[in-house]
């Protein structure tokens, strides 16, 4: 270690500024971890956070022998020029373990700037896993706290950030390590799954009955109505989840045969509700509102492609799914085929088994990696997009007691281009890579504890993520870096 400063006046418990030596601020960098050899007897480690630099004869507050040298292009005096960094406190590291820090921190105290050969990453527990390395030390591996894995983990950042990236060489395989089957849900079919060997396909999934019957209603748009309350409740809709949860569909062997299943089962049940006996013949015969609701539901089943019909024809049930994830430790969902309604319906019939199996008190030891989180659980969700956000959040409150980790990534944390609120509360350890103005303010708040400038969140390269929550060591977030795949892929 070796010196680089002292505290200024107006250090407290928690922050402080380092008045750096003479020198030293060509070679001090924003992130680089210190210690406080504090005059009040005990050592704190810390990080430089916002740095600056002043110079009286400079000020531009009115004009001065300074200013004047500026206009002319010559440099003023640099007797009363000093470079500073403000100071975030780690804890006290005084018995060789992070603890929190109570004592005030001494003006004119030491500062010390850790190197690289004395590795500051022991002072914050012993390593059971890790997630990448400190920021420009690939020897400083930051310890996870794995007993926080199933409070959730939120990996933020915009396109291009390298959030897929960091999930699938970082943090899947800390979970795998840490004795944690996954689930991954690859919305693209293209950051996963050709990866990974063991994936299936969304046509190969045999979806819940509510699942199919919201799947088919959204493929044949709600048969032409929009009002909210026809959507709601309509003569067809009835018709045609009575034939889905009777089941008898599933006997089908081809999107053509299915076809002609559903056509004819739908329209006995509108047939059978509107049927009346003529008053002079004494004739049984539809009535003129279920002709058009039958001319109504052809019509639209006749858009419905073969492909669409093959997406629920598949025989894999949920509970395959587990027991394959049990014995292959890892499987990739392939999500990129078909309608945004099928994708989720796919995700929705996967996720209720889960759940009901934590409901039924079983520990699971899974990981459900969601990308593209929005999708799933969106700022304002509607439509089965309720449903999904309703399910994440269900699988998040019961995965804290029965050993769920859901892993979510989103290229916003907030508002329109965010998740919603009640997911992202429950995420309860973050990676908060670059992001999008629009997101300023959210970050701001979850990473207003560490004194980072708001700004630099916006210029934060590829492959660097600041690192806060329950499964940090440090209770101030700490910028990690990952190597990227050689080809960034």
């Amino acid at each position: 270690m070796r010196k680089i400063g002292i505290v200024a006046s107006g250090s407290t418990v928690i922050d402080a500024i380092a008045i750096l030596n003479e020198g030293e601020e060509k070679k001090v960098k924003a992130e680089e971890l210190v210690v406080i050899d504090n005059r009040n007897g005990n050592r704190i480690m810390a990080v430089c956070r916002t740095g600056f630099g002043s110079n009286e004869n400079l000020r531009p507050v009115g004009f001065s022998p300074g200013i004047a040298y500026a206009r002319l292009g010559r440099h003023p005096s640099n007797a009363k020029e000093y470079y500073a960094f403000t100071l975030d406190v780690l804890g006290d590291i005084s018995s060789g373990v992070l603890e929190q820090n109570k004592t005030l921190i001494a003006p004119s105290s030491d500062v010390l700037l850790f190197e690289e050969q004395d590795n500051p990453m022991t002072h914050l527990g012993s390593p059971n896993g890790s997630v990448g390395y400190y920021k420009d030390h690939p020897n400083w591996i930051i310890p996870m706290n794995a007993k926080f894995i199933t409070y959730h983990i939120g990996i933020f950042a915009v396109t291009g950030a390298g959030k897929s990236l960091l999930a699938r060489y970082q943090v899947i395989p800390f979970l795998r390590s840490s004795g944690f089957d996954v689930i991954i849900f690859d919305w693209k079919g293209s950051d996963y799954a050709p990866f990974f060997d063991c994936k299936v396909t969304m046509a190969d999934l045999a979806l819940n009955d509510e699942e199919v019957a919201d799947y088919l209603r959204a493929v044949m748009n709600d048969f032409g109505y929009y009002t909210p309350s026809m959507v709601a409740k309509n003569e067809i809709r009835t018709a045609l989840e009575t034939v889905i949860y009777e089941g008898e569909w599933r006997d089908c062997k081809t999107p053509s045969e299915l076809r002609s299943f559903i056509q004819q089962e739908v329209t006995n049940e509108i047939v059978a509700e509107h049927t009346r006996e003529d008053e002079k013949t004494h004739q049984k015969k539809i009535d003129f509102y279920g002709k058009g609701y039958v001319e109504r539901f052809n019509r639209w089943l006749a858009k419905v492609t073969d492909e669409e019909l093959r997406n629920i024809m598949g025989t894999i049930k949920p509970e395959e799914i587990v027991n394959k994830t049990r014995s292959e430790h890892l499987v990739v969902i392939d999500l990129s085929a078909g309608l945004k309604e099928m994708r989720l319906s796919v995700f929705l019939t996967i996720a209720k088994y889960l759940r009901d199996m934590m409901q039924q008190k079983q520990n699971l030891n899974m990981a459900v990696v969601i990308d593209e989180g929005p999708q799933y659980c969106p700022f304002m969700p509607k439509d089965i997009e309720s449903k999904t956000t309703e399910t994440v959040s269900e699988l998040c409150a019961l995965g804290r007691s029965y050993g769920l980790s859901v892993v979510l990534l989103s290229q916003g944390i907030a508002g329109e281009i965010g998740i919603n609120a009640s997911v992202r509360r429950n995420l309860n350890t973050q990676f908060i890579g670059k992001i999008h103005p629009l997101d300023m303010e959210e970050a701001k708040r979850l990473l207003a504890q560490g004194k980072i400038e708001d700004k630099s969140l916006t210029l934060l390269p590829e492959g660097d993520f600041y690192f806060l929550g329950k499964m940090n060591p440090s209770p101030v977030p700490l910028l990690i870096h990952f190597d990227l795949p050689s080809g960034g892929t």
